[in-house]
């Protein structure tokens, strides 16, 4: 078993470092509670690109990648913010997390010899379960409201293309995620300004914005970005399931409930999850590809031993 690469590790803490700034969001959210939310994502994206025009002159890119890149950015936020106006948060946010798994299911429509993994599967299944436990889905309304769901399920994929579509363009620097929430950033504003004037803003609502925009609706996605185009995108996604779970303690500590026993219960669910990923990943050659080994079993052959019948 080959050791892990210190280059690989380097890249898996900017993918950390974006997670655990997202896990922020909630908070950051509550002191903007009477802002529209389609204001609130305009505003903290255009901070996103603001913070990136220092590397302007990397804001290069393929027309293509700037087309899908800018359309993924905005059509992911916008659906995201219906879908919680059309259902259940609770509800929205568990489908929502699915695009994790996604990302590895997908994996092999856009990334060369991506083919999704056992392991890797098998993981991403023991972290969506954490969060799910994490988030208390016990709360969830009846299936009523079908649109807003299906309104999650839609914002979940385009998020995994999008993470799946910067890996295609290694070349391109992850500074031009800046150029993707510059335009996001004002055409949502726009649509807000085109029915509604801009708020008056305190003290609080103003450095809340501020804080979004430099962190989980900015810096974020230019680690994200860096962190999908270098490193595996499977143990990426994987990691991404301690997202939910930390953003709800880090709501239950604001908010003095406490953490709870489905916190703890859905961390270890997650934590499980990312040592299942971590050890995938330090042996890539020993991967074997989900259509391989259904193959092999359907054939009725037995696995070999040793490192062959690793998953």
């Amino acid at each position: 078993m080959s050791s892990r690469n210190p280059s690989s590790s380097f890249y898996l803490m900017a993918a950390a470092g974006a997670i655990l700034i997202w896990s922020t969001l909630a908070v950051s959210v509550t002191f903007c509670n009477t802002l529209n939310p389609m204001f609130i994502t305009g505003a903290a994206l255009s901070v996103g690109g603001i913070i990136g025009l220092p590397w302007l002159r990397f804001w290069k890119m393929p027309k293509r990648l700037l087309a899908v890149g800018t359309a993924c950015m905005l059509g992911y936020h916008v659906i995201y913010f219906y879908a919680l106006q059309l259902a259940d948060p609770i509800g929205v946010s568990l489908i929502h997390y699915l695009w994790p798994i996604l990302i590895v299911l997908l994996g092999p429509l856009f990334v060369q010899n991506g083919n999704a993994s056992l392991r890797c599967l098998l993981a991403g299944v023991a972290g969506f379960v954490g969060a799910l436990v994490s988030c208390r889905p016990g709360q969830l309304d009846d299936l009523s409201n079908l649109a807003g769901y299906g309104l999650a399920f839609l914002s979940a994929v385009v998020w995994a293309a999008y993470s799946l579509t910067s890996k295609r363009f290694p070349e391109v620097k992850s500074a031009s995620v800046g150029l993707f929430c510059m335009i996001s950033g004002l055409a949502c504003l726009t649509l807000y300004l085109s029915s509604a004037p801009w708020p008056t803003l305190n003290t609080n609502e103003s450095l809340a914005l501020l804080y979004m925009g430099v962190g989980p609706m900015g810096g974020a996605f230019y680690l994200w970005d860096f962190a999908m185009k270098k490193a595996d995108h499977q143990t990426v996604a994987v990691l991404s399931y301690a997202t939910p779970v930390l953003s709800t303690a880090f709501l239950a500590f604001y908010l003095g409930q406490g953490m709870e026993v489905s916190i703890w219960i859905g961390a270890a669910l997650v934590a499980l999850s990312m040592a299942m990923a971590a050890g995938g990943s330090t042996a890539p050659q020993n991967h074997q590809s989900t259509s391989a080994w259904f193959k092999r079993y359907s054939k009725g052959t037995t696995v070999p031993s040793g490192s062959d019948a690793q998953l």
